[in-house]
């Protein structure tokens, strides 16, 4: 599963549940905001962890941790992510996948097998800019993510579909175009996330002013009574602050 990196304890990963988190190394995506950008360009340079390391310490946080969040770079590469999947389960936690969706067909299938959970899906941009985002050559990278999305509706799996907003890169008729497109496909539900300023892959966003929480608030409330907004702490914002 090339895990580099792993988080003992988080509150907000998963929704409801106290949870760790498994970062796996490698992406498809060079998305400029992306805040882990060693494990998209050089995973190598992490710490390996064994797969064995993680079984040993879930077995130990029997009864304490309720779940497992799969992260990355992108879990769905892995060849190996039914098998880790499957052994997690048969442990007893659930899992939640946090995927850009280019592998529908993988991740749709580790579901069908009762292997996921939960589901954290990103939607980067209106479709006919969705590869200039993602910084992808995969042209029908939207309809990817898009299929996806419409499964997990279909399915009611507990999904929460966000899009990392930074002024440079998304305006707000962009936005709008997006909540029209995410209605379309039956999505109620979408979260605005504030972009990160930490270590990232493009570092001209760090010099160029973005919006401010109120403003994505302000965003959200004009785009629809399921828009949200999800600060930098991880935790959802309330709209009466507005």
């Amino acid at each position: 599963m090339n895990i580099r990196g792993m988080r003992k304890f988080s509150l907000v990963d998963y929704p409801g549940k106290l949870a760790c988190i498994v970062f796996v190394g490698n992406c498809n995506c060079r998305c400029p905001y992306c805040h882990n950008p060693c494990l998209v360009f050089d995973p190598e340079s992490q710490p390996h962890i064994p797969e064995s390391e993680v079984f040993d310490f879930l077995e130990r946080r029997r009864g304490k941790l309720d779940g497992v969040v799969i992260s990355g770079g992108e879990a769905s590469l892995r060849q190996g992510l039914h098998g880790f999947c499957a052994k997690i389960k048969n442990m007893g936690f659930a899992i939640k996948l946090d995927t850009n969706g280019t592998n529908p067909d993988k991740v749709i299938g580790a579901h069908s097998l009762g292997l996921i959970d939960a589901l954290g899906i990103d939607y980067k941009a209106p479709a006919d800019i969705y590869h200039q985002i993602a910084r992808s050559s995969m042209r029908d990278l939207p309809i990817r993510v898009q299929k996806l999305i419409c499964y997990a509706v279909e399915k009611n799996i507990p999904l929460d579909v966000r899009t990392t907003v930074h002024k440079s890169l998304l305006s707000v008729e962009d936005l709008k175009r997006m909540r029209v497109e995410l209605d379309l496909i039956g999505l109620r539900e979408w979260t605005l996330q504030q972009f990160h300023p930490v270590d990232i892959i493009d570092d001209e966003l760090l010099q160029s002013p973005t919006y401010s929480d109120r403003e994505l608030l302000k965003i959200a409330n004009s785009l629809g009574n399921h828009t949200r907004v999800r600060g930098l702490a991880g935790i959802l914002l309330e709209k009466m602050s507005v």
